[in-house]
């Protein structure tokens, strides 16, 4: 596992800088424009620095760039190049690129950094005039009375940063929500919340009812004398507590000048526009002022059957930062369990109706949003070796139409990107999401240090085409289904749910859900048919949660083949799989237990047409339990206790197994016995699988291993992550 470093800021915009202004012997490489900050967008662009006369140069701005390369379009034949100088440019709109911007039939058009320089993108303005607190205003706790600094601002944001990253809001101490809320109203212990003045601008950040989302919901009023503070945007779900996780603290209020008690912490006040904030260092305090920063935008007909895509255009090697946090508005669709909103302006780089365009070696770092969208119409697109890291919301996230006939987000690339720290503000965000897109290749990611999922697959889960609500129901695109029955059954919605096809392989992840609860390495549920994880390296979720598994195909998930994945040392679960679901060829080891310890879990039967073949259960100690099976609920035979029809692995196609646990062989034989006397893993072994070092985490097997015997495959994990494993920094 690699060890990180984080980004000083100060430190990429001094070098930058100091690239930019220092002298090169060698030969200046050639593009067709270039852009600098010491340049001017009244100079021709044509030349990499200020000439000696100061009448001529590079452009300053990437939007006068693109604009020179749409006025070269009709004496233009190949690709264009745009070489952008490094240093810091301050952005105040999104830079826009439409259909112009297309490069022409095959030829590209690239905005790159100049070589060996960084050119940074941000929307951060810096806050000046900070003055000390000389008199303490209400509230403010007497701790941070002569260390806090006030500025005034004008209007309103929800994230601040300095040289470190981003700085976090005041916040309360967690508590957990009283009994009887609902979706806008919480119930709260005596004395937590107040009337403030300003209770607009007081934030409730809260866990409704289920251990997978986190909301930001603004308050609209509180009545401190009922104990009921109200919302002005609901909730996912209703603010009671946690449903599994009873004793959790699930809520908190930011933003309230009384909790600002600690450095880095700050407090907005915009009905006095005041900014109050505990400074953790001397760098300069930057708001910004985008959600995003690059747009890339086709002609997109949303209801309509066609749209036309910007084509071929390019950036490489450019850096992204202090994008704002977005909020849920009231006519948001959000996504699976509102993990993310549908068609959404929330990332610092977002392609909306693009095809055959890319994102290639550039830096997203430190913001309040996502790093990369691509919405609605998205298809032959690439997205590799990128750095994404610190981020508010996810990583990547493909978001093609709902569920419809409308299916134009889908073969694109995925590649080699390094993604982690995601959900910093929204904690359930993951490094990369595919929803309602198919046919992609995501493949040796390395994705580590998520609060919740590493990659998730998602559409829309049948129930959810009879619903009207915010999560999945506003997504769906009605006036092409309109001919689905009124309760219809997966085959019915079948053909709407395009998250099919996609191969997730040689990805590595670790240090996945750190702190949410009921989630995965990789997770599959509301998708089509033909998903494959394979060959990814999955190790060290070692979050003490009972809730999670390295793998999971969720309810009413069909037609996935998990196979040829390492899984090590992952708390609880290694596999979870429900009905036709094929695992084959996988090792499993060594799953941290307690809590659970499963191997493998079956849930959600029947099973038929299910595969557990060729795979490797290995324990080095007695706690552990292979294959777990829910047993029939109270009073009946052949459902569980939530009413699903039993699963169990002796009506798959169960064989050419092998389980071993190496502190005490009697149960790998045990549950080898059990098998059998089920009809089932009649091939299968109870042996060492004599792996090189398991000690040390080496699962290759000996040229003599049983385990080859049997028919199984071996792949070489170190092929999964990073191509290039050596720019990892140490």
């Amino acid at each position: 596992m690699s060890k990180l470093r984080p980004i000083n800021l100060c430190a990429v915009i001094v070098l930058a800088v100091s690239i930019t202004v220092g002298v090169s012997h060698a030969a200046e490489p050639t593009a067709d424009f270039y852009v600098s900050p010491a340049g001017d967008d009244d100079w021709s662009g044509k030349i990499t620095q200020p000439n000696g006369t100061g009448t001529d140069g590079p452009f300053a701005t990437l939007q006068r760039a693109r604009d020179a390369v749409r006025e070269s379009a009709p004496d233009r034949a190949g690709d264009v190049l745009v070489l952008v100088r490094g240093g810091t440019y301050r952005l105040t709109e999104t830079v826009g690129f439409g259909l112009q911007d297309s490069g022409h039939r095959d030829a590209k058009v690239t905005y790159a950094a100049y070589p060996g320089e960084t050119p940074v993108f941000s929307s951060g303005q810096a806050i000046t005039d900070w003055q000390p607190v000389t008199t303490a205003p209400p509230g403010l706790p007497d701790k941070a009375f002569g260390k806090v600094q006030v500025a005034n601002v004008s209007g309103r944001f929800h994230t601040l940063f300095d040289a470190e990253g981003m700085l976090p809001r005041a916040r309360s101490q967690g508590f957990i929500p009283l009994k009887g809320g609902s979706r806008n109203e919480l119930h709260f212990p005596a004395g937590l919340l107040k009337d403030w003045p300003n209770v607009e601008d007081i934030e409730i950040v809260v866990r409704p009812h289920h251990a997978w989302i986190v909301n930001i919901l603004p308050l609209k009023s509180v009545n401190e004398k009922k104990q009921i503070a109200r919302t002005s945007i609901d909730a996912t779900y209703a603010m009671n507590p946690l449903h599994f996780l009873k004793t959790t603290n699930s809520c908190w209020v930011e933003n309230a000048l009384e909790e600002l008690d600690e450095p880095g912490e700050w407090a907005l006040n915009t009905q006095t526009g005041k900014l109050y904030l505990w400074p953790r260092n001397d760098s300069p305090i930057l708001a910004p002022r985008l959600k995003e920063l690059i747009r890339i935008q086709g002609k997109i007909d949303k209801e309509g059957p066609r749209d036309i895509p910007v084509t071929n255009l390019c950036l490489r090697g450019l850096t992204f930062m202090h994008g704002e946090r977005f909020s849920i508005a009231p006519d948001d669709a959000g996504l699976q369990h509102d993990w993310d909103m549908h068609d959404k302006a929330n990332a610092l780089v977002r392609l909306r109706g693009t095809e055959h365009c890319r994102i290639q070696q550039c830096h997203f770092a430190h913001s309040g949003g996502s790093a990369i969208r691509v919405d609605l119409h998205g298809r032959y697109n690439a997205i590799d070796s990128n750095v994404i890291e610190h981020m508010g919301g996810a990583g990547i996230l493909l978001c093609g139409y709902g569920p419809g006939t409308k299916d134009v987000n889908g073969k694109n690339v995925v590649f080699d990107n390094h993604i982690h720290h995601t959900g910093r503000i929204y904690s359930h965000s993951p490094g990369i999401m595919i929803w309602q897109s198919g046919e992609n290749r995501v493949s040796n990611n390395l994705v580590h240090n998520t609060p919740y999922t590493g990659i998730i697959l998602s559409g829309c889960m049948t129930d959810f085409f009879r619903r009207q609500g915010r999560e999945l129901g506003r997504t769906i695109r009605r006036h092409e289904i309109a001919s689905l029955p009124k309760q219809p059954r997966l085959q019915d919605v079948l053909p709407y749910l395009h998250t099919h096809d996609n191969q997730i392989e040689h990805n590595e992840i670790h240090h996945a859900m750190e702190m949410l609860g009921d989630g995965n390495a990789v997770y599959v549920r509301g998708a089509g048919a033909g998903n494959v994880i394979r060959r990814n390296y999955i190790h060290h979720l070692v979050a003490p949660m009972i809730m999670q598994a390295a793998i999971r195909t969720d309810g009413g998930q069909r037609d996935t083949l998990i196979a040829e994945n390492l899984i090590y040392k992952c708390t609880s679960q290694g596999i979870l799989m429900k009905l036709n679901t094929r695992v084959e060829n996988n090792i499993v080891a060594d799953i941290i237990a307690p809590p659970r310890g499963y191997y493998l879990s079956v849930r959600e039967g029947p099973l038929t047409g299910a595969t557990i073949q060729r795979n490797i259960f290995y324990s080095s100690s007695e706690t552990c339990t292979f294959i777990d099976e829910l047993p029939p609920g109270k009073g009946r035979t052949s459902e569980d206790r939530r009413g699903r029809t039993l699963a169990r692995s002796k009506d798959a196609d169960t064989d050419h197994n092998i389980y071993h646990c190496a502190s005490d062989p009697a149960l790998g034989e045990q549950m080898l016995d059990k098998q059998r006397q089920n009809g089932v893993d009649t091939q299968s072994l109870a042996v060492d699988p004599l792996f090189v070092d398991p000690a040390n985490g080496d699962f290759r097997l000996s040229p003599d291993s049983p385990a080859l015997r049997l028919g199984f495959v071996p792949w070489d994990v170190s092929k999964a992550g990073l191509v290039d494993k050596e720019t990892v920094p140490q």
